[in-house]
């Protein structure tokens, strides 16, 4: 995953040495309306939680990205989110919490709309999505954590603002899509029993800063 950053980056600054564009840093946080229906169900049947197969929770994710225009209109762009969440429930034995991360390494093609002191983008990308689950059950401090990995993409808008010279301000909507593998450790207590699957969709807002180098 960090050798293909790192090439991505590469190729962002060849870009920027042969057009002679600017490049940005940004970053930010920002929360993430998050269905995972397995999740759901594994939380419903193995652990007593009320909730439904199609209820959202809301996550919370921290993102840096690096880019560079290579036309006039159109940028690339590599980002990187760490997003986590935690659910618990207390009971006579203890308390029972599951909690997940995720590593969200993605490439982005974006199209930019400038003005003098704002912009809007668009764009479009994918990533090679990691994660994790960790459990402990009631009555014990024993965490079981397992991994799991998979493919995404995403969809997202940016309206940006200049405070300075070479500092803007950012605003982010995007949706995620995923497809992870099974997770082989945590079944979901049905007849017959189904693994978990931490595979998702997602609604964000976030807030950062951007900075032209």
């Amino acid at each position: 995953m960090l050798k293909s950053l790192s090439f991505f980056i590469s190729l962002i600054l060849v870009f920027n040495k042969l057009t002679a564009q600017d490049i940005y840093v940004s970053g930010g946080m920002g929360l993430n309306n998050v269905t995972m229906e397995s999740l759901n169900d594994y939380l419903r049947y193995n652990s007593g939680f009320n909730n439904r197969r199609d209820d959202a929770h809301t996550a919370i994710e921290f993102y840096s990205a690096v880019g560079s225009k290579i036309s006039y209109n159109v940028l690339l762009e590599a980002s990187f989110g760490y997003s986590l969440n935690s659910f618990s429930k207390s009971a006579l034995l203890g308390t029972y919490q599951l909690e997940y991360v995720f590593y969200l390494p993605e490439f982005m093609f974006i199209y930019d709309i400038p003005y003098n002191y704002y912009g809007f983008q668009f764009g479009a990308g994918f990533g090679f999505y990691l994660g994790s689950v960790s459990e402990t059950q009631y009555g014990t401090m024993l965490k079981v954590t397992e991994e799991t990995k998979g493919w995404g993409f995403q969809l997202k808008s940016v309206f940006y603002a200049a405070l300075s010279r070479n500092l803007s301000a950012e605003i982010i909507a995007n949706y995620r899509n995923s497809f992870l593998n099974d997770l082989y450790i945590f079944e979901i207590n049905t007849t017959p029993a189904r693994p978990l699957n931490l595979s998702f969709n997602s609604l964000g807002i976030k807030l950062g800063v951007r900075y032209f180098l």
